[in-house]
Parts: structure tokens; C-alpha cells; sequence
């Protein structure tokens, strides 16, 4: 959002506080829906740029540059958090090389503040362009990966996230002076829309869950066909299964073989 840093700082300060209601509504979602990654980073990212909005809302006594460099912190930290939620929702697992990835991204942005003081526009170009890789990244992760259903949010968000990228890099280039506000207005409006996209997200993985849950249950269900002798289970496909194995296969529940007390008297080897 250095693009419009200059823009009203009263806006900035009012979108201070909207995204920190969008991060405590995070919060809930994270306590509703527990175990699922995801919601807690993203919470986290939209208090971050609640930070950096207050910052670049110059509410506190400070100089220019430095309500510049501060807000500058907490927005890319947010954005960071929020391509990391992503990252984890999406099932994987963090690896050596996104290690790597993040601290050259933060080298090359360290870079680019250090531009600041000699050439400001260079600066601020490579600024967004980072941003827009982040934003671009996380958008093809989501929109990339495989579903059989339950797309919507997983799309909302995706596609937001790549339009909020290609966003920043068109407007690095074009100036629109007399629709500040409304091209700042739409900047934000492209992350609020990412933010409801995960929202539909996680509800959409809980919906398939319930789903799932339903469907391992049904498959308990009914009148199940058990050989009167050796206590076989016949499946749809007149396969016969072994008691254990049939409900192994159709829920969580695993066997430890032991044995009762009426059966430890009539086999118990002393007799």
C-alpha cells in the first residue's frame, strides 16, 4: 500500500480500525473452527496492517519517515503472515527452501528501503513488485490447487489475491491524481475481498468434513449381512471381510486383541 501513502491520513486511521474488527472476526473463526491452520495466521496479518495503517494515519507524534518505515514493517509483516496461512491451509508443510525464499525476499526489501534516500521512485517500484510476487504467489497456490468440489472461497480468494498483485504493478506505472481515493479505495477492497474469500475457505473445509464424517457414518449404517460361523461381514460387493478390517476400513476405530473372562475360563491352557 506504499502507492498511496499519501493519500487522506483520516482514511488510513479509519482502516486502522476496520482491520482490526476483520482480525478479531479472525479470532472467532480460529476458536470455532480449532485444529484447522490457518485463521490464526490470518488474524495475525490483519492486526499487522491494522498496525501499519494507525502508522500511516501520522496520529503519533513522529516524523514523516518514520511513520513511513514503521507502517511499511507492519504492512509487509502482515502480508507476509497472511501468504504463510495460505501456504499451511493448503496442506503443506514448511520446507528448508521456504526459508530460504523468505529471507531473500526480505533482503531484496531491506534493499529497497535503502533506496529510499537517493532514489525514491526506483524504490518504491521494487516495493510493490515485491509485494506483487507475494500476493501473486499466494493467489496461484490456492487457484493451482486440486479440488472435486467446494471451490468458491478457494477461487474468491486465489483470484483476489493475483488481482491485488497485478493491481500494485499496473499502478506503479500509471498516475491517476483526481481518483486517489477511489484507486486507493479499490486497493483495499481487493484484500478485504481476499479476506472474505478465506473465510468462505474454512468454511468450506468444514463443510467437507462434516461431509466426510457423515458418509464414514453412513457406511456403518443398516443392515449388515455377518456370517453366522466365522462372523464375516459381506460389503455391497458381496465381499466378505473380516469383523475387524470392515469397521477398521470404514472409521477411525482400531482393535487390541485381548481376551474376556468368560473365555479365559473355558480355554485357559491349566485345564
Amino acid at each position: 500500500m506504499t502507492i498511496f501513502v499519501n493519500s487522506i491520513l483520516e482514511s488510513n486511521a479509519g482502516y486502522s480500525a476496520v482491520f482490526a474488527c476483520i482480525g478479531v472476526g479472525f479470532l472467532f473463526l480460529r476458536q470455532s473452527v480449532k485444529g484447522m491452520v490457518g485463521p490464526g495466521y490470518w488474524a495475525a496479518s490483519f492486526f499487522m496492517n491494522s498496525v501499519g495503517f494507525f502508522c500511516w494515519s501520522a496520529c503519533a507524534p513522529i516524523a514523516a519517515w518514520q511513520f513511513f518505515l514503521a507502517g511499511e514493517m507492519f504492512h509487509v509483516s502482515g502480508f507476509m503472515l497472511m501468504a504463510c496461512g495460505v501456504y499451511r491451509f493448503s496442506g503443506r508443510a514448511y520446507k528448508h527452501w521456504n526459508a530460504i525464499a523468505v529471507a531473500l525476499w526480505f533482503a531484496a526489501w531491506t534493499g529497497s528501503i535503502a533506496l529510499m534516500v537517493k532514489h525514491p521512485q526506483i524504490a518504491l517500484i521494487l516495493l510493490r513488485f515485491l509485494r506483487s510476487m507475494l500476493f501473486i504467489f499466494a493467489g496461484a497456490i490456492l487457484v493451482g490447487e486440486k479440488s472435486k468440489d467446494h471451490d468458491f472461497g478457494r477461487w474468491v480468494s486465489g483470484l483476489s489475491l493475483i488481482a491485488w498483485g497485478i493491481y500494485i504493478t499496473v499502478f506503479s506505472f500509471l498516475r491517476f491524481e483526481s481518483f486517489r481515493n477511489l484507486a486507493y479505495g479499490f486497493l483495499v477492497g481487493f484484500q478485504v475481498l481476499a479476506g472474505l474469500g478465506l473465510v468462505a475457505m474454512a468454511i468450506d473445509r468444514m463443510r467437507a468434513r462434516a461431509e466426510e464424517s457423515e458418509k464414514r457414518a453412513q457406511r456403518l449404517e443398516g443392515l449388515l449381512p455377518i456370517c453366522s460361523y466365522c462372523k464375516k461381514i459381506r460389503d455391497k460387493e458381496n465381499t466378505w471381510h473380516t469383523l475387524e478390517l470392515y469397521i477398521e476400513e470404514r472409521s477411525k476405530a482400531e482393535f487390541s486383541h485381548g481376551i474376556c473372562p468368560g473365555c479365559f475360563e473355558r480355554h485357559r491352557p491349566d485345564k
